[in-house]
Parts: structure tokens; C-alpha cells; sequence
């Protein structure tokens, strides 16, 4: 269960941050609070993003494959560019 979460951690938040933040501009349209709203998700998603990653390079090597670690951390570095890159209309 370890592997998976690993390997699609990352990605899965990149989900959930696509998705909340299709909701929020769905509901608020362009307020000032979808923008607020917006910024804050994008915060707390690259937050978790990079906990995952701490929480990656603290897995044991010798408890995984030698392709997991690296791969979970290629998706969350993913993952977090996509995070920020989806968050800077935010800004603008």
C-alpha cells in the first residue's frame, strides 16, 4: 500500500487541486473570493505536496523497489510545478 501511495501521491493531489479549484471558479465565478479561496488551495496543496516529499525521502530504500522512490519523487516534482502553474492566474 506503501508503493502506491508513493508512486501516486503526487498526482493524485495534483488532482484534487485541478478539481477544487474547477469548483471554486464554478461556484464564485470571478470574485474576490473564488480568487481567495483559489490562493489559499493553491497553498495548502503545494504544502502537501511537499510533505509528501519530505515523507518520501524518509522511506526506507531497503523496504522498497528501486524504481519507487524515484518515481514518486519525478510524479510529486510534477505535481508540484502543475500546483503552482495552475495557481498563478491567482496572481494576475
Amino acid at each position: 500500500m506503501r508503493s502506491w501511495i508513493i508512486l501516486l501521491g503526487g498526482l493524485a493531489l495534483w488532482a484534487v487541486h485541478f478539481f477544487g479549484l474547477y469548483f471554486t471558479g464554478s461556484i464564485f465565478l470571478s470574485s474576490g473570493t473564488a480568487r481567495s479561496i483559489a490562493g489559499l488551495f493553491t497553498l495548502a496543496c503545494a504544502a502537501a505536496t511537499l510533505l509528501l516529499m519530505a515523507w518520501i525521502n524518509r522511506q526506507s530504500e531497503a523496504v522498497l523497489a528501486g524504481w519507487v522512490s524515484p518515481a514518486g519523487r519525478a510524479g510529486a516534482v510534477l505535481a508540484l510545478i502543475a500546483i503552482i502553474w495552475q495557481g498563478l492566474p491567482v496572481l494576475f
